[in-house]
């Protein structure tokens, strides 16, 4: 059995102690004669005592105190290191302008310039000044390679005739030997 139809939503609004004025008084002289609104309250107050919050511990209670100033501060802290990391980035790139703006016409004219090398730095492919003999000749028995001539090439006419091959395409045929080494 539930309250009466039209006090139920003063019932359940007295139970969780919400009900003020002079509905409040309407509400309690008729629920003074009703036994069914009673049990009403009675079973929705104890149904709001199983799911209400325990009582705040003195811990709980101070850290609550100051929160919204906390926030509040937090937030601004956000707020101005992000405007000094905006005002920073803004005077680098200011920075940056200026010295592309004072250097730039010197490094265009480099740029432009026709680049010349000085003789002596100019090397040849055949040069081998910075290998001395005996690497040379602990190379040339490594790879099985007869002496190489001065100018760096084992066979010295580019003439067709004294290749070692006979012009045929050997490596293909599977008669060509790779050698040890590989």
């Amino acid at each position: 059995m539930g309250a009466c139809v039209e006090y139920e939503e003063q019932a359940s609004l007295h139970a969780a102690g919400a009900l003020e004025g002079e509905e409040a008084t309407r509400f309690l002289s008729h629920l003074e004669s009703c036994a069914a609104c009673q049990a009403e309250v009675a079973s929705t107050q104890e149904l709001l005592g199983r799911v209400a919050l325990p009582p705040q511990t003195p811990v709980e209670v101070r850290a609550q105190e100051g929160l919204g100033a906390r926030t509040l501060a937090a937030w601004r802290r956000e707020q101005t290191r992000r405007w000094m990391g905006r005002r920073a980035l803004g005077s680098l790139a200011a920075v940056a302008a200026v010295v592309a703006l004072m250097l730039g016409p010197s490094a265009l004219e480099r740029f432009r310039a026709p680049r010349t090398t000085a003789p002596d730095t100019v090397r040849t492919v055949g040069a081998r000044e910075d290998v001395d003999a005996e690497t040379l000749a602990a190379f040339e028995a490594w790879a099985g390679l007869e002496p190489l001539d001065d100018d760096g090439s084992e066979y010295s006419s580019s003439s067709d005739d004294e290749l070692p091959w006979d012009g045929e395409d050997d490596a293909m045929d599977g008669d060509f030997d790779l050698g040890e080494a590989l």
